[in-house]
């Protein structure tokens, strides 16, 4: 039993670390396009282009992320009523 827990601990625990080695490459280096591929690829450049073009620029006076939450100008400021002498000599 206690070689169980051993390896299912050790394996928990090399787990991660192997993870981190390459052994499977997803996209593979090299692969030559075909020329149909090249020319979709081109085609999808060229709307993405234009459709960036079509968008309106839209520049902000200020770099401040909140100013749509806290309104344009802040609010005033209540003064604080003045201490009597009376509430501050309790005795």
């Amino acid at each position: 039993m206690r070689t169980f827990v051993a390896v299912i601990v050790f394996a928990l625990a090399t787990g991660p670390a192997l993870a981190q080695f390459g052994g499977i490459n997803l996209l593979p280096e090299g692969k030559a396009k075909t020329p149909e591929e090249i020319q979709r690829g081109e085609a999808i450049d060229n709307a993405y282009n234009s459709a960036i073009k079509k968008v309106p620029d839209q520049k902000k006076a200020t770099n401040d992320p909140w100013a749509d939450v806290r309104g344009a100008s802040p609010p005033p400021t209540a003064q604080k009523p003045a201490r009597s002498s009376a509430s501050s000599k309790s005795n």
